[in-house]
């Protein structure tokens, strides 16, 4: 009676093992598919760069979605200039701009937060908006409210907020 008792719960635990295995396996499947279209995409506009362009150092990926879904980088040429590089896989377009013919990552914070000193920045990205490149600004308030601000790339002007979301 105790072997079978033993033989059970022996059983019982090895499905419960497996069980969880399956299920982090899956899990972690899950999330890897997911993924895969960013990274798809990372690596599409990193070769284009390459490519097509003087940026030969990488620096920041941006991703962007306000109706048009928009993949960016930041990065260096071999003599050492900024470069924005903005590519739109539906149409499968690409910008080019050299970061002295617009605002920076670090401007935009800057600007962000000495006209909000009661939001905390949550993430800032390069895209395209209404045929031309802005900056996103994530941000959330004291009540852990997100609001999105838009910036022109070239003027730095702001273009919308939309909060409490």
């Amino acid at each position: 009676m105790i072997r079978d008792d033993t033989r059970q719960t022996i059983k019982f635990v090895i499905w419960v093992i497996g069980i969880i295995i399956a299920i982090y396996i899956a899990s972690v499947a899950i999330f890897y598919g997911a993924g895969s279209q960013s990274r798809n995409n990372d690596r599409e506009i990193t070769k284009l760069a390459n490519q097509k362009t003087p940026i030969r150092n990488i620096d920041t990926y941006y991703h962007l979605d306000r109706g048009v879904s928009s993949y960016s980088l930041k990065g260096t040429s071999s003599k050492g200039q900024s470069y924005y590089f903005i590519y739109l896989p539906k149409s499968k377009r690409a910008y080019l701009m050299p970061e002295k013919k617009g605002v920076s990552e670090n401007k935009i914070r800057s600007e962000f937060e000495r006209l909000h000193s009661n939001q905390k920045i949550s993430e800032v990205n390069l895209g395209w908006y209404k045929g031309k490149a802005v900056w996103e600004v994530t941000s959330q308030n004291k009540n852990n409210d997100y609001s999105y601000t838009l910036y022109e790339f070239k003027t730095e002007n702001e273009i919308s907020e939309v909060a409490n979301l």
